[in-house]
């Protein structure tokens, strides 16, 4: 009776032939689960055999066990297979460059689950097995974690050329939801970085040209789309969050912070430095040049030149104030950074009239402040 109910639980056909409808995910779980209970069972199987004397069917249990454990391995293995192919880069959705990029970290998950998988089974065959009949179970696995490190590479590869052909839709300055996605591969790869340096023929430079290779190219991708939007200040406020996001995940990570460098977390400071002084000089120098003095008679300065500040202002405040800036910090220092180039010039001219003539304003100085620290709440 003991013998039936172990072949009954791996009746494996049984178990994994109902679930190969199922999404690759769940189909992962299940095998992934059928694979620990075969090997489980498969072991106490054998010292349950090994344990007790069977009479005249001794001298046959060594082969016997090893008929039955190599029959449902192989059968696992082919169920391995099938799941292999489904996890490879022939998925039509790949092909879609409008809406890929969010399903190359999934399927790189699968593809890491599936090797560890494989590379489990691996240690339990040669534990199981004996002799010649572990060798071509062990080449069978060989060629599936083959096949796993190639499609890999080739996902890896058109990932890269993805992000440099990529049309990204921007609804916002925030940041893109195509950054998340591949700030998420990256912790990923690099939280497994061990299973993918073996998916990668155990070359640690080459794990560091794929990481530095996908954030060449998400920033390509990222300089190139601002450029659809149409103010100049949109879009150095998108590559400011963006960037910012960008490396405030490498400081995050110190795996991936070492693969980048700090030659390229100094550069990427500067250039958010950069943004900033641009994006103050794109949107509020126009703002402020209310104030230049021209040829109009000075007894209509106060009322010309405000006039044309407020209008400027409210045109400005108006569409900056929906514009998201994620990161605390950065809105700070942005907000801090208009203030020092707005409210001190305005306050000057302001102070420079008689009360008379500063009715003129439409704000004062306190009122121009607190309207300030409402622009970047999206």
């Amino acid at each position: 009776l003991i013998w039936n109910r172990y072949i009954e639980i791996l009746d494996i056909d049984k178990i994994l032939g109902n679930h190969m409808e199922e999404s690759t995910e769940l189909l992962l779980k299940v095998w992934t689960s059928t694979m620990r209970t075969v090997f489980s069972v498969l072991d106490e199987m054998r010292t349950q055999l090994n344990q007790k004397d069977h009479g005249t069917f001794s001298s046959l249990k060594v082969d016997y066990f090893s008929a039955i454990a190599k029959e449902s391995v192989m059968k696992l293995l082919n169920y391995a297979n099938a799941i292999c192919i489904q996890v490879g880069p022939n998925d039509p959705s790949c092909r879609d460059t409008h809406a890929s990029v969010k399903h190359f970290p999934s399927k790189m998950v699968n593809l890491l689950i599936m090797f560890q998988a494989l590379e489990y089974a691996k240690m339990e065959i040669l534990d199981l097995f004996l002799g010649q009949t572990k060798g071509p179970i062990l080449m069978e696995i060989e060629r599936l974690t083959n096949g796993l490190s190639a499609v890999f590479l080739v996902l890896l590869v058109e990932l890269n050329g993805l992000l440099r052909s990529q049309h990204l839709v921007i609804s916002n300055t925030g940041v893109h939801h195509v950054t998340q996605h591949i700030m998420g591969l990256m912790r990923l790869l690099v939280e497994q970085k061990d299973k993918v340096h073996m998916m990668l023929n155990d070359n640690p430079d080459k794990f560091g040209q794929v990481v530095t290779q996908l954030i060449s190219s998400l920033e390509f991708m990222l300089d190139m789309n601002s450029r659809s939007l149409a103010l100049q200040g949109q879009q150095l406020v998108f590559l400011l969050n963006n960037i910012n996001f960008v490396l405030e995940q490498a400081n995050n990570y110190t795996d991936l912070k070492l693969i980048l460098g700090e030659s390229w977390c100094l550069q990427r400071h500067v250039q958010l430095d950069q943004f900033l002084a641009s994006y103050v000089e794109a949107s509020w120098t126009p703002v402020m040049s209310s104030f230049i003095i021209t040829r109009i008679p000075k007894i209509l300065w106060p009322q010309q030149l405000f006039d044309k500040f407020n209008s400027r202002f409210e045109m400005t405040y108006n569409v900056q104030k929906t514009w998201k800036v994620t990161d605390p910090v950065i809105r700070q220092k942005l907000r801090e950074k208009i203030t020092q180039k707005v409210i001190p010039l305005y306050r000057m001219y302001l102070e420079s009239y008689s009360d008379k003539k500063q009715k003129s304003a439409r704000f004062n100085v306190e009122h121009l402040e607190a309207r300030l620290l409402e622009i970047f709440e999206g």
